[in-house]
């Protein structure tokens, strides 16, 4: 087995991902007749409702597709049984006026045909027949009914949420015995850490009738400092496409970061960005469409004791070597001889020293940094001492240079860490966090010189560096990394979904793609400065070859190297049959020599036949 040194160990690209746990979401969707009211653009507000139940699902099965999704639907006349009577395996029962139309499972293509299918037809498959409408459904009813089924799923939920769709801002008078009720089941949410998002489906939506008193007790929150969502802005982000997996573990290592030989803080390690990968690739039987399953396994073939055939034996890792080409020679080490080699220290960060921040220089940059913040329950007091570390170090502008080793069985890189403060942006949501960014230092061997910069800059004027400034300011734009999608993704993703769906009306934006229009009106005023300024590109035509003059030019061609033809020792190596070691270009030159023609197809054998009949051998 052959072992290769210069194989990448990136912690961040290794990590495989690792399941943090399931998220239960359940939609309740309003029957009553309002939200069947034709719009003006002839849709509905329980149309509407399943569209963004459908864009939650497609989200769902690229982002997290081991999360739990259902749909109730209350304010019915009917209530029939889902289709695989989910009453009878789990011992529910549904209250009246409410119906489950989707239990909770796993997002799926069928799931998503469902809606579609039903959100398409005409009639919604005979809903007033099946389902009906009605105005009477308790609401602390339907949300009991959401907790029995987040309790009795069959899986520990990390997160519960119901999304509600209604255009009813009073669902029960202010007073009444069925007001009091869902705020006591409010109260009720509360502790079973069951959130609730409100999608209100009326621009002229009153919350302070009903709905921001009973949020804000399902969310301990503040009346006064709680933001109610409005139409627009609470249906934007389920009709934003997600083409990326949602990684829910929390930190890529759990490790000691060593001040000295006695002091020691737990810290955690925080991947801040990661690379999206593309859905992997699932090998199929052509005939039956089974998965193909591949395993690896070493055979070590050895002879018999009688000598007639050959014996495999399956070779166990701990008789493995690794091999590595040096000078010509092959140098063999064990694995456990590689392993040691690798792990100079064990798993933990060293510190070595603090030097200006400064002396961390982008031009050095090696891969996208990680993220340091106290562990607190690894050993007790280390917030205290990270945030004192910390704070010093923003004062003083100071880095910690370090060894980092993520884990057993890696190489120790060295690292800077950098204190950062927190930053908000225009929406007052930080997009950094106080804490130590982890910067990557190259090596000296890591280090590369290019004879690029070795040659010479041309000389540009002064005026001429301030025509591209005014370019600069033109053509600036406001940039945060969720503005750019991955293009080849979203194309790989939509692609998919219209093969499963068959669906041809779906499009891809390219958010990458600049805007033309927009850059040519910004920078036409300056185009004809700037030719003044550097002058017109010359653009010249192709020349066309002339014909070659005495055998020069481009158009002619080099004479063909004839082979050294020694005639006597060709004729003597036939006679001899020794014309192993006469080449076939040779025996070509020969013949041609001789003035024999037709012999550019021939092979060795036929040009031997050639000169023993040309010669009568």
């Amino acid at each position: 087995m052959y072992w290769n040194p210069n194989h990448a160990d990136d912690e961040e690209d290794s990590q495989e991902f690792v399941f943090g746990g399931r998220e239960g979401l359940l939609a309740l969707i309003d029957c009553a007749d309002y939200m069947f009211d034709q719009r003006d653009d002839g849709s509905t507000n329980f149309k509407e409702s399943l569209a963004l139940i459908e864009a939650i699902l497609r989200n769902k099965i690229i982002s997290s597709e081991k999360d739990l999704v259902g749909v109730i639907f209350y304010n019915t006349e009917h209530s029939p049984a889902p289709p695989d009577e989910i009453e009878l395996e789990t011992g529910l029962v549904v209250p009246k006026k409410t119906a489950i139309y989707m239990p909770l499972s796993n997002p799926s293509a069928d799931s998503i045909r469902k809606i579609m299918n039903f959100r398409e037809s005409d009639d919604l498959f005979d809903f007033d027949r099946k389902f009906g409408h009605s105005q009477d459904s308790n609401l602390s009813d339907v949300l009991w009914l959401c907790s029995r089924l987040f309790t009795r799923c069959g899986y520990k939920l990390e997160q519960s949420s119901i999304v509600l769709f209604t255009s009813n801002d009073e669902p029960h008078p202010a007073g009444s015995y069925e007001y009091q009720q869902s705020f006591v089941k409010a109260k009720d949410l509360q502790q079973l850490d069951v959130n609730i998002v409100l999608i209100p489906m009326s621009e002229q939506f009153d919350g302070s009738k009903f709905y921001r008193e009973f949020l804000c007790t399902v969310a301990d929150e503040d009346p006064d400092q709680f933001q109610f969502p409005c139409y627009q802005e609470s249906r934007e982000p389920l009709l934003t496409r997600i083409f990326r997996r949602d990684f829910k573990k929390k930190s890529l290592s759990h490790i000691k970061w060593q001040l000295s030989d006695d002091v020691s803080l737990g810290v955690n390690i925080y991947s801040l960005s990661r690379k999206t990968k593309y859905p992997a690739k699932v090998k199929l039987l052509r005939d039956t469409n089974d998965v193909i399953v591949s395993k690896r396994s070493y055979q070590m073939v050895c002879p018999d004791d009688n000598q007639t055939e050959q014996l495999s034996k399956p070779l166990l890792p701990g008789d493995q070597r690794k091999t590595l080409s040096i000078g010509g020679e092959k140098v063999s080490f064990s694995v456990d001889e590689v392993t040691n080699m690798k792990q100079m220290l064990q798993p933990g960060i060293r510190l070595l020293g603090f030097k200006p921040i400064t002396k961390v220089s982008p031009a050095n940059h090696l891969r996208s940094s990680l993220f340091l913040y106290p562990d607190e329950g690894t050993i007790s007091g280390s917030t205290v001492l990270f945030r004192t570390l910390y704070e010093k170090c923003l004062i003083k502008q100071k880095a910690a240079f370090c060894m980092l080793t993520m884990r057993r069985k890696q190489p120790s890189k060295l690292v800077a860490l950098i204190p950062q403060e927190c930053c908000f942006n225009e929406d007052g949501e930080p997009y950094r966090h106080n804490g130590f960014r982890i910067e990557f230092i190259p090596y000296a061997a890591d280090m590369r010189k290019l004879d690029v910069f070795e040659k010479s800059a041309p000389e540009i004027s002064q005026e001429q560096i301030d025509v591209f400034k005014s370019v600069a300011k033109k053509i600036k734009f406001k940039y945060h990394p969720s503005q750019f999608e991955n293009p080849v993704l979203m194309t790989t993703y939509t692609n998919i979904e219209a093969l499963l769906f068959d669906r041809h009306d779906l499009e891809v934006y390219d958010s990458t793609k600049p805007d033309d229009d927009r850059i040519d009106s910004k920078v036409g005023p300056f185009v004809d400065r700037i030719a003044d300024l550097f002058g017109e590109d010359v653009t010249e035509a192709p020349k066309r070859r002339g014909k070659a003059v005495d055998g020069e030019g481009p158009s002619s061609k080099a004479p063909k190297l004839t082979a050294d033809v020694d005639p006597v020792a060709i004729i003597e190596a036939i006679q001899s049959g020794k014309t192993g070691s006469v080449l076939v270009g040779t025996l070509r030159a020969y013949l041609q020599q001789q003035g024999v023609d037709g012999i550019s197809k021939l092979n060795k054998a036929d040009l031997i036949n050639k000169i023993k009949q040309h010669h009568k051998l």
